[in-house]
């Protein structure tokens, strides 16, 4: 199935609100089987409905295998089949592998357990396919070259897959320490492009409105968000090219910056239904225009990133917006020791 890159997996909850695409076009919804699983009378639903009519959506759907949760929540008990089946029954276009993501403070040991059980899972999976529908999604584990190298090299040994995910990004996607942080987290990104030059990459949970240019700018082709809700919950709107922006009294979570006064004026001109319905002072009171907000200024950069792709002006983008923070502006370096490996291979 062909997914115009780069793209966006807007990561919702079975029974979230707001649905931003009754609202506007979206490129796709991303759930988590570990909560269709969790809420019995949604997940009968969903498998007797299927997911698109169930969400009342018609674009592109992934549900994701909810390994992190499963085995965050100590369940680690629950079947490749089981994951298989649901997807049988509820017909996205996509589906996650389950996969034992890894994480900073595993031992040697441990982590070479959880990248062999998620390579396990992977070929059970592709023996239990019963149709082609959903299309699986294997993930790729690693910190190392030399690690991710071979994963890739197991799963071609396993079959032939048209997309390919990398996960465990997410502990250092925003920060430069632990296993290299955000700079390793691109030269990872970068050097499965230079591995896999003709496939679509998808990176997990790194799809911020300027992390997504990041990644995309790495050799990422997709990305999924979960940012545009929890930011907003959190009090924060974004704006395009940006980043953050705190607007509410909330107590604060983390470190957003306030509003200035030329962003302001850029928010006057947003043309989302949330500013034009309610304006500042309605983004300042809901969530849920808050929520709205922030998936349409995602929506949009995605859509201006393909626009810019063709005309070749998104490198000299996101050079610009990426190069006002240090931490971004060091990573672009990082990338460009990669780019022209993996263009060369094109």
């Amino acid at each position: 199935m062909q997914i115009e890159t780069p793209f966006l997996w807007f990561t919702q909850r079975v029974k979230g609100y707001p649905k931003p695409w009754l609202f506007f076009n979206i490129d796709g919804l991303m759930l988590n089987a570990y909560e269709i699983l969790r809420h019995g009378p949604t997940m009968r639903r969903i498998r007797s409905e299927g997911v698109h009519r169930y969400l009342g959506f018609g674009g592109l759907v992934t549900i994701d295998s909810g390994g992190f949760l499963f085995l965050s929540r100590g369940e680690i008990n629950i079947l490749p089949e089981t994951i298989s089946a649901l997807y049988e029954e509820s017909k996205p276009n996509f589906g996650v592998v389950l996969d034992c993501p890894l994480a900073p403070n595993l031992s040697e040991e441990d982590a070479k357990r959880r990248l062999l059980k998620t390579l396990e899972n992977t070929r059970r999976m592709v023996e239990a396919r019963q149709t082609t529908n959903p299309e699986l999604i294997p993930v790729i584990h690693g910190y190392d070259e030399k690690t991710v190298e071979y994963c890739i090299k197991k799963l071609h040994e396993i079959g032939e897959f048209s997309i390919y995910g990398i996960g465990s990004m997410v502990p250092f996607a925003f920060n430069t320490k632990g296993s290299g942080g955000i700079y390793n987290v691109v030269k990872i990104v970068s050097f499965v492009r230079t591995l896999l030059p003709d496939k679509v990459i998808h990176v997990f949970g790194v799809g911020g409105a300027l992390t997504m240019h990041l990644m995309f700018y790495a050799g990422a082709n997709s990305v999924d968000s979960t940012s545009w809700r929890t930011k907003a919950a959190f009090g924060a709107i974004q704006l395009p090219g940006v980043g953050d922006r705190y607007i509410t009294q909330r107590e604060r979570h983390r470190r957003y910056p306030d509003l200035g006064k030329e962003e302001q004026e850029a928010l006057d001109e947003c043309e989302c239904p949330a500013c034009r319905k309610e304006g500042l002072e309605g983004l300042k009171r809901s969530f849920i225009l808050r929520a709205l907000h922030n998936a349409w200024v995602y929506q949009k950069e995605v859509e201006k990133a393909r626009k810019m792709i063709k005309s070749s002006e998104y490198e000299e983008y996101v050079r610009r917006i990426l190069g006002r923070s240090k931490l971004f502006s060091k990573a672009l370096k990082v990338a460009d020791k990669y780019r022209k490996k993996w263009r060369d291979r094109r």
